[in-house]
């Protein structure tokens, strides 16, 4: 076996600790949330030490920094899906704000502990800047070709139309975070209507 191999073993076999630790804080986070569920319960489900937990994440919080980020890959993957398909604008809207009833469904409690990380972006500028703006740049990846096509108003500039759909998605959210009898799918059907509507071009 040469050297290359043995590297890239290695390194295979470090993303799939990674990705261990990052499923099993899924789970229980889901389960426990996250001030329920500690370091060595994390490590315990992925079939790892406590000290392998450190050698990835200096603290729980790190990890939970970590799946925020993987959940703005999913999102950038959902709005890919969206752009693939012949649909128009108000149509990838709603799918959007939908697929994240349907994500909820299947793991509740894991992302009210995800999105809680958005209450912390908001209270961590040298943070929240770089994240609100990957956000706000996959929203104008939807707008952009209904601008192209007019279905999307030009009376305001593309970026705060795409700041200001991140704002209501952002604080349906909020609200269904701070109210565990709050009708999400209800919430989100609602908040997606508002938006499609108000993107469309005035008369």
């Amino acid at each position: 076996m040469n050297e290359s191999t043995t590297l890239g073993r290695r390194e295979l076999n470090k993303q799939q600790t990674r990705g261990r630790l990052l499923d099993a804080a899924r789970v229980l986070f889901a389960a426990r949330g996250v001030l329920g569920t500690t370091v060595e319960e994390i490590a315990d489900q992925a079939g790892v030490s406590r000290a392998t937990f450190f050698n990835y994440f200096p603290a729980k919080d790190d990890l939970l920094a970590a799946l925020h980020t993987s959940n703005m890959d999913s999102l950038a993957a959902t709005i890919d899906n969206l752009l693939a398909q012949d649909l128009t604008t108000e149509e990838r809207i709603l799918g959007l704000f939908a697929d994240f009833v349907q994500a909820t469904e299947e793991l509740p409690g894991f992302l009210r502990a995800v999105t809680g990380e958005l209450e912390r972006d908001l209270a961590s500028p040298e943070i929240s800047a770089e994240r609100t703006d990957r956000f706000n740049d996959e929203i104008l990846r939807i707008l952009t070709p209904g601008i192209e096509r007019g279905e999307v108003r030009t009376d305001y500039p593309p970026k705060f139309l795409a700041q200001m759909v991140a704002a209501v998605y952002v604080s349906t959210i909020r609200y269904w975070r701070q109210d565990p009898a709050y009708d999400l799918a209800e919430g989100f059907r609602m908040a997606g209507t508002y938006v499609a509507e108000s993107l469309t071009p005035r008369a």
